[in-house]
């Protein structure tokens, strides 16, 4: 199940891989809702900076939530 989702990153657990980092990050919506989100080998993000505000669509697979996109949100 594909969702959207806008917020700003709280905290982000990432590691390096090459020239990409892969783990999860936490993103707290202005409504207050809060999300663990994986980041994956294919997820394509322009940021992973904690504080920023960004867009991320995910998909839902199991129990987890995994980002396909993150762009920064306007």
């Amino acid at each position: 199940m594909e969702r959207a989702i806008t917020g700003s990153i709280t905290s982000a657990q990432l590691g390096n891989l090459g020239k990409r980092q892969y783990g999860f990050i936490d993103v707290k919506t202005e409504e207050k809702e809060e999300f663990k989100i994986k980041v994956a080998a294919f997820t394509k993000y322009d940021t992973l900076d904690i504080g920023k505000r960004v867009h991320i669509v995910t998909e839902t697979v199991g129990a987890i939530m995994t980002a396909k996109t993150i762009s920064i949100a306007e």
